[in-house]
């Protein structure tokens, strides 16, 4: 399940010092996906996987530094049991505070993790309009229910936006902006073209542009706040 550690970051999980859990595969393919290796099986294949075991004992040698710890992919939620597991492992030996990133395709097991406590902290990637989520290989419907369940039922996540534009212009945005009504925090990320799983070459907006796609949303979400993350 696991196929990378980052034992100290300092952006990944909001306000806390946190280590980093990458798990792999995915059942997306997001064209400005920079994660390529963790998603690809000619790549994946060749890293070594990690056990638990030695990930616990990492994350325990730094219980007095860091106060969080971070599951990203890839999409951990494909784990399942095996990400239950995990985490209740996480929450018994070591009290960290534990953040979770998904694309929110598992709504089922989203909200068990919820229930039963087992993650402090969501970030929910929204990709595009609903009507374009082929276009990322996903599968709108089950996304929108975990909204649903995420915005009536848990304080503490964020929706992530990257700025990619062949999936993210004012049009796209005006059609999600029903689906983030409610949502306190938003966070606005820049899309980097250096390694993408689409290979083809997408100059990025510009500064000017993203600050317009910010003041939109700041406009039709007056009670969102939006995190800067593209500067």
């Amino acid at each position: 399940m696991i196929k990378g550690f980052r034992g100290t970051s300092l952006v990944d999980f909001p306000g806390k010092i946190s280590s980093v859990v990458f798990t792999y595969l995915c059942n997306f393919k997001c064209p400005y996906c920079y994660n390529v290796e963790l998603i690809v099986p000619k790549y994946y294949h060749s890293l070594e996987t990690l056990k638990e075991d030695f990930v616990l004992e990492e994350l325990k040698k730094r219980k007095n530094f860091i106060k969080g710890v971070v599951v990203t992919g890839g999409e951990p939620t494909l784990w399942g049991k095996k990400l239950v597991d995990f985490l209740e492992k996480v929450r018994l030996e070591t009290e960290l505070a534990i953040k979770l990133d998904t694309n929110g395709s598992y709504p089922e097991l989203i909200k068990f993790l919820i229930k039963h406590q087992l993650i402090d902290y969501l970030a929910l990637d929204f990709k595009t309009s609903p009507k374009k989520y082929e276009e990322v290989g996903g599968e709108f419907e089950r996304v929108r229910k975990t909204f649903h369940f995420v915005k009536d039922f848990f304080e503490n996540f964020e929706v992530r936006i990257t700025l990619y534009p062949p999936l993210i212009d004012f049009k796209e945005l005006k059609e999600m902006l029903p689906f983030l009504k409610g949502v306190k925090n938003i966070a606005l990320q820049k899309f980097l073209p250096e390694k993408t799983l689409k290979e083809e070459y997408i100059k990025p907006y510009d500064l000017s542009y993203y600050k317009k796609i910010h003041a939109y949303l700041e406009e039709n979400l007056p009670e969102t706040k939006i995190l800067v993350r593209y500067e």
